[in-house]
């Protein structure tokens, strides 16, 4: 009985150290599975716009970290996490007016399930306000506009024509103001081109369906330059087409068209 005991000891610790040679644990990767969707309102951004037909500025400090790679077999995970305050900003003679601000955190697990294709599962929170510039100066009435949400997406590189597609849904398990319509449908791309050593011109389109304002979408376009090219961080300046219904949560059922020229800085 005793040499069955130490056998099964024995056989129990040698598949455990040969589970163990094909698991490994990084921390602060340097390259990111999953890439940004540049054409998105509401990606994760450093960034400032120009909105191009009023004295709006559109201001963003954020960014999207990659924490661990967890990696078994052929098998490798991601996990990250992303933070974005987003500001409207009112420019007037001798004056800077902070209209709106939205605060947006997101936790990503990301998996390679085939080459270049990726899913990513979203776990997240925004929540979005009138500043005290917005009530007291320019007499907006406040609503409480927070979602809590679960979404899952898939995206599609083809390196070698510089080409990336998704696609996704997002399910809100909690609405403020309170509603039954929880399911946001996304869709778009990017297309870059590089004209010169490390330097390329860029398309970009997304597009989403909320059911929020009866599936209507919010859709943005966009053009513009980024260098350096072939690094994970880069510059952009862009120009963005936006229409459709307001991504800023306290005007969510607003529709506009707005015409944006912008600064990026992709972390």
């Amino acid at each position: 009985m005793l040499m069955t005991h130490k056998f099964l000891i024995f056989f129990l610790l040698t598949i455990l150290s040969l589970e163990a040679q094909n698991f490994s644990l990084s921390v602060f990767p340097e390259e990111k599975l999953y890439e940004k969707y540049y054409a998105d309102a509401i990606s994760h951004q450093f960034s400032l716009n120009k909105h191009l037909e009023s004295n709006q500025w559109f201001g963003n400090i954020g960014s999207e970290l990659a924490l661990f790679n967890i990696s078994y077999s052929d098998i490798t995970a991601q996990i990250s996490a992303g933070a974005t305050v987003f500001n409207t900003l009112i420019k007037t003679p001798g004056h800077i007016q902070v209209f709106t601000v939205d605060y947006l955190v997101d936790f990503y697990g990301d998996i390679e399930i085939a080459e270049n294709f990726f899913s990513r599962f979203i776990w997240g929170h925004l929540s979005a306000h009138f500043s005290d510039d917005g009530i007291t100066q320019l007499n907006y009435l406040p609503v409480s506009y927070v979602r809590d949400y679960m979404g899952l997406h898939f995206q599609r590189k083809i390196p070698e024509k510089n080409i990336k597609l998704y696609i996704g849904g997002f399910w809100n398990f909690h609405n403020e103001p309170k509603t039954k319509k929880h399911f946001t449908f996304q869709f778009g791309g990017d297309y870059a081109y590089e004209i010169m050593n490390d330097v390329a011109i860029f398309s970009a389109i997304d597009i989403k369906y909320k059911s929020e304002v009866e599936f209507a979408t919010t859709q943005s376009y966009q053009l513009g330059i980024m260098f350096p090219f072939n690094r994970d961080t880069r510059f952009r300046i862009a120009y963005t087409h936006r229409e459709g219904f307001e991504e800023r949560g306290q005007l969510f059922n607003k529709k506009d068209n707005k015409n944006m020229l912008g600064f990026y800085i992709d972390f």
